[in-house]
């Protein structure tokens, strides 16, 4: 029907002529129509064949749609929207950020607030990429990469009375500000660890997001333990003291997840090497820092 001959058809599917002849022959039989005729020097296709060129058309386009080799991500002309779910980390994020548009100037970076919701929506493939802490289960048709454990530090304000004798003695004597993570269902590993060693820990406030660490530190004399990846913002900004915990866990697992379905997704795959390997660098750069500044813990 598009090419209008026998020749054309065998050259548009790179077959030989007489291999068009007798697939149009069997079709012949098998459908008891002449399909087409020869009519003043060209092949007309009877009405059996425009009917079936009418109805088949649209499922032969989709079946060519399908079957085609999946087309390569090119960051460089992309406008695809992605969208991370990350604990706040505002100084990674715009790293990040400038990090992905530097390769891929016209897509668009949404970051997503973590909350009990994200996990449902990463196995359905509506977020691109998770970031997850803890041992949580996280269920069929979601792909993990574990990363290195998370490390935690201790901080406090500048000139607190805590750091000219930093010890588990004088930490009893202060209350703790925790940060309540929406996702880990009532698990508090500092907690735990507190009771593990008998190290009694009062909490004395609680916020609701990473970046209120800082300017609540700032404002009080609570202390807080955090995982080194969370804090560089606030202790830049907010000229944080870093101790050397009490207690806090040493194991504590960190992964990034993202959904089975876009697995072999090329723009995915992009996206998740980028994220994973600047994650892994800043995580280890902070981790570095607040070691080489950190007031050991005393007897």
């Amino acid at each position: 029907m598009a090419g209008g001959s026998v020749a054309t058809a065998a050259e548009i599917l790179n077959v030989t002529p007489s291999a068009v002849s007798h697939a149009l022959g069997r079709l012949r039989t098998q459908l008891d129509d002449p399909l087409f005729v020869r009519v003043g020097g060209k092949m007309q296709p009877t009405e059996t064949a425009m009917r079936l060129a009418e109805d088949l058309g649209p499922v032969l386009q989709g079946l060519r749609r399908a079957l085609k080799p999946q087309d390569t991500f090119d960051p460089a002309t992309s406008n695809r929207l992605f969208r991370i779910a990350l604990h706040s980390s505002p100084a990674f994020m715009a790293r990040t950020t400038a990090l992905i548009l530097k390769e891929a100037p016209n897509v668009m970076i949404d970051w997503v607030r973590i909350k009990p919701i994200n996990r449902t929506d990463l196995a359905d493939g509506l977020i691109d990429l998770m970031q997850v802490g803890g041992p949580a289960h996280l269920g069929d048709g979601i792909e993990v990469v574990d990363l290195a454990p998370f490390t935690f530090f201790s901080f406090v304000r500048k000139k607190h009375p805590a750091a000219k004798n930093w010890s588990a003695e004088t930490a009893e004597q202060y209350r703790y500000l925790q940060v309540a993570v929406e996702d880990q269902h009532g698990i508090k590993p500092i907690e735990t660890e507190h009771r593990q060693r008998d190290r009694p820990r009062t909490v004395g406030g609680k916020v609701q997001d990473f970046s209120l660490v800082g300017p609540m530190l700032a404002a009080t004399d609570f202390i807080a333990t955090q995982p080194s990846a969370a804090m560089e913002e606030n202790w830049k900004q907010y000229d944080l003291e870093v101790l050397e915990p009490v207690a806090a866990p040493t194991n504590f697992p960190h992964r990034f997840a993202w959904s089975a379905r876009n697995n072999s997704d090329p723009a995915n795959t992009w996206l998740r090497e980028l994220v994973i390997e600047a994650y892994s660098t800043h995580q280890d750069e902070i981790t570095r820092q607040f070691s080489e500044v950190a007031i050991p813990l005393s007897g």
